[in-house]
């Protein structure tokens, strides 16, 4: 395999320095083999390693790390070795390979269990990680529809990797060639890494805009086929053309309320995007919300994150924003182009509604001032799409919010007018799933 040699234009990237993550018995071992070349790790790691080689052409370090247990407390000495193999890659890893065998399933319980790995490494890793499928020689179907038939949990992991993947089979006859493939990939994704920010923000722009286009071809030919009617005891549901969010159609027949062609107790799916000035209890808010240590409350929310749950019942998918500052220390132009992309990071099809997060404390002009600037750059509609979502309730010591609405003043009260007078309550309690399952019911019915 060494003798091979990927050169020239199609790959200019020298040297390849791999991370690898994933559950125990996840194939993380044999794929650092593979992308090695060779036989270099050996099974059961319960250290993180670090191997070179080279590999059709290119120098190669791979650093393997102990696998974490999905339906089981994984020890705090394995969580360590998985922290220290980030620290193996020197300077850095170029990908971060989360290995996924297609043996076994991915729910929401192996999602939680990776997720709370990824966030002992305490870095933005998102922008370079990428899904490998092992075992897919023992697959039975295309990948594509493996990947469908997993559900909404490998979906979304796959939609924070940026929908990169790479597939890998224990057979050697194969295995150059998707080794080949993968450092291939590896290089488009070091592009665009550092690819300036704005040539990237202009193309996800234009990205977003060819499939926002593309899905309302789609629903154009829906509503030419798919119209709501009710003849020989069938039912179709029909999407107005041009809805920002989808909200199913209801039939009234004397006093039931049918929701036409959906299921009994289902719920639409809700996007929420946190607004707020820096400090404003968003990214706590937004854990509150999702029922778990989605966003980092310790850092600088710097750009966009977005976090997705099964909540209640409802499919919720949270979007935290970088704050503002009243004292400059926030740029104001990159805040603001995060916030303007916020709503293009929401699955089609959701309810989208913004919660501005305002903190129990002060709350003056100056910050009406900044609220109307921040949020302006959404649209005028975007008032009528917004709750105010008071933070640190518990400062209000039994105290009504109304009470405390009418101490601040005017700048406060302005804000609740703008909004409609829609307001919510959040303590900082994680446990109190009553704030939570009342702002989405206070959501769904806007």
């Amino acid at each position: 395999m060494n003798g091979s040699c990927l050169s020239g234009p199609e790959m200019s990237l020298s040297h390849v320095v791999v991370l690898l993550l994933g559950e125990k018995q996840s194939g993380k071992t044999s794929a650092g083999n593979a992308i090695l070349g060779r036989r270099d790790f050996h099974n059961k790691t319960t250290r993180s390693c670090k191997k070179s080689a080279i590999n059709l052409g290119i120098q190669v370090t791979v650093v393997d790390t102990p696998g974490w247990l999905s339906h089981s407390r994984t020890p705090d000495s394995m969580s360590r070795q998985i922290v220290r193999g980030l620290t193996l890659c020197q300077p850095e890893p170029h990908v971060i390979l989360l290995v996924l065998p297609t043996s076994a399933s991915f729910g929401p319980e192996e999602w939680r269990a990776m997720e709370a790995q990824l966030m002992l490494l305490r870095i933005p890793i998102w922008q370079r990680a990428m899904v490998l499928f092992t075992h897919v020689d023992k697959l039975a179907l295309p990948i594509q529809e493996y990947i469908r038939r997993q559900g909404h949990s490998l979906q979304w992991l796959l939609e924070r990797c940026g929908n990169r993947y790479q597939v890998m089979t224990t057979l050697s006859s194969a295995s150059e060639a998707q080794v080949a493939e993968l450092f291939q990939k590896i290089h488009k994704l070091v592009e665009d890494v550092n690819m300036p920010r704005e040539t990237r923000y202009r193309m996800y722009m234009q990205l977003r805009h060819e499939i926002t286009m593309k899905e309302e071809r789609r629903w154009r030919r829906r509503e030419e086929i798919e119209m709501t009617e009710m003849h020989d005891g069938r039912m179709t549901s029909y999407i107005p053309r041009g809805r920002p969010f989808y909200s199913p159609p209801t039939i009234r027949a004397s006093n039931v309320c049918v929701t036409a062609g959906l299921p009994a107790g289902w719920k639409p799916a809700l996007s929420l995007i946190l607004l707020g000035r820096r400090r404003s209890g968003k990214s706590s808010a937004g854990n509150i919300i999702l029922d778990r240590e989605q966003f980092q409350v310790s850092l600088k929310t710097q750009r966009c994150s977005v976090g997705h749950g099964n909540i209640l019942g409802w499919p919720v998918t949270v979007v935290d924003t970088p704050g503002w500052s009243l004292f400059g220390l926030a740029n104001p132009e990159e805040v603001r182009q995060e916030v303007r992309q916020s709503p293009s990071l929401c699955p089609m099809g959701s309810k989208v509604m913004f919660l501005l997060a305002v903190p129990v404390d002060s709350f003056g002009d100056r910050d009406r001032r900044a609220v109307e600037t921040y949020l302006s750059v959404l649209g005028t509609d975007v008032w009528s799409r917004t709750v105010v979502l008071f933070t640190y309730g518990d400062l209000l010591h039994g105290k009504t919010v109304e009470s405390y609405v009418q101490k601040k003043g005017q700048p406060l009260q302005w804000v609740l007018d703008r909004c409609g007078r829609r307001h919510h309550v959040f303590a900082a309690n994680m446990n109190d799933k009553t704030q939570v399952h009342q702002l989405l019911e206070k959501v769904e019915r806007l």
